[in-house]
């Protein structure tokens, strides 16, 4: 059965009336990454794209397919990697796969603006499902007053909207850290899809660049369920869709 939300199984007359109807366009992005040996490489852009069907099946609109193009390197925006950069550091966090910052934010922009020019959305969920293409979209929002032109834009990120509950979650089961390949991102990745999950290879080496995520994290993603991963992508998608909802109203 086809998803009457996802833009590329639509046939152009319904891409129109659910546009008319309900005029948000949702977006996930992230990079193909390593998270683990138990995890799959589609984790960033899968669990954010799993959220934004989510939020589509409360508020109605149109969900664009997953983009897995994101920036590596810091969070701070001025300090993610140039080409260059990528080239050094991918053989050590390998298959990972990221790009360049200006080459992100380029394309991020330019489908903002066909989104809100060339199709006419009023709301974009523009969600970012990697800390360092969460960044990047939070900038590109706020250098243009949060509308780039005349789309209300609501940028989102992993934890952007569940940090409280997440925390609260991992406070009940003894985890002292929200990290990278923990619980929270592997509860979320099974949930989407268990098959993308192995928790057998959770001792497996990980490259040495990773060598930072101790025992305490791994016995973490132990605790991971498929239940824990729906309650985050869940309440994700109601907060964010709540939001959405009032920005629809103000139109």
């Amino acid at each position: 059965m086809r998803n009457m939300h996802k833009f590329e199984e639509l046939l152009p007359e319904e891409f129109h009336a659910e546009k008319e109807k309900n005029p948000v366009i949702y977006c996930a992005f992230g990079p193909m990454e390593y998270h683990g040996c138990h995890n799959s490489l589609d984790i960033d852009p899968g669990k954010a794209y799993e959220i934004c069907l989510r939020a589509v099946e409360i508020t109605g609109g149109i969900v664009f397919p997953m983009i897995p193009v994101a920036p590596g390197g810091s969070m701070k925006v001025e300090k993610m990697f140039d080409r260059e950069q990528l080239r050094k550091i991918a053989p050590q966090a390998y298959p990972t796969v990221c790009t360049s910052v200006n080459i992100c934010k380029e394309l991020y922009y330019e489908l903002f603006e066909t989104f809100a020019e060339d199709l006419g959305f009023k709301v974009c969920v523009a969600f970012g499902g990697h800390g360092p293409a969460q960044t990047l979209i939070k900038k590109i929002c706020d250098d243009h007053g949060s509308e780039i032109k005349g789309m209300k834009m609501v940028p989102a990120g992993s934890t952007s909207h569940i940090r409280d509950v997440v925390e609260a979650e991992n406070s009940k089961r003894g985890v002292k850290r929200l990290a990278h390949a923990g619980l929270w991102e592997t509860a979320m990745n099974m949930a989407t899809n268990p098959e993308h999950v192995n928790l057998e290879k959770l001792n497996e080496p990980w490259p040495e660049i990773f060598e930072r995520y101790p025992d305490d994290i791994i016995h973490g993603n132990t605790l991971a369920t498929v239940k824990l991963g729906k309650l985050f992508l869940q309440t994700a998608a109601e907060r964010i869709a709540s939001k959405v909802e009032k920005l629809l109203k103000s139109e």
